[in-house]
């Protein structure tokens, strides 16, 4: 009797720690050889953790956010990418948005020119 309740405990933990997990999303791709830079872009996707148990649409926020950024300035790809989550409180669970900005890149033929330093990161950069 008590193997079985050991292992139907850990049968419901393991579904918990599989049902709480996300898929891994590359969010700074290396940039394609040739491309030309479209200009900023933003997208951002959230989830609710229904009260504070289950996640609805939380495990694939990051990756819905991405995929909006770049249907937003119709890119293949982000550099310079920043990703933001914030959290707040509603009245059935708490809510859980992710924001990816970033600097969106579309794949060109042939070679790419050089694009000119932007400040940001010159200002960013600390040499170690």
């Amino acid at each position: 009797m008590t193997c079985i309740r050991w292992r139907e405990a850990a049968s419901l933990a393991a579904a918990f720690v599989v049902g709480c997990s996300g898929p891994p999303v590359n969010v700074s791709p290396v940039p394609p050889t040739s491309y030309s830079e479209v200009g900023p872009a933003s997208g951002e996707a959230c989830g609710m953790i229904f009260f504070w148990l289950a996640p609805i649409a939380v495990n694939d926020r990051v990756e819905r956010a991405y995929a909006r950024a770049l249907a937003e300035t119709h890119a293949t790809s982000l550099t310079d990418t920043r990703l933001t989550e914030r959290w707040y409180f509603g009245l059935i669970g708490e809510v859980v948005c992710s924001q990816i900005e970033g600097l969106a890149l579309q794949k060109s033929e042939g070679p790419s020119l050089p694009s000119p330093a932007r400040g940001e990161m010159r200002k960013n950069f600390h040499p170690p």
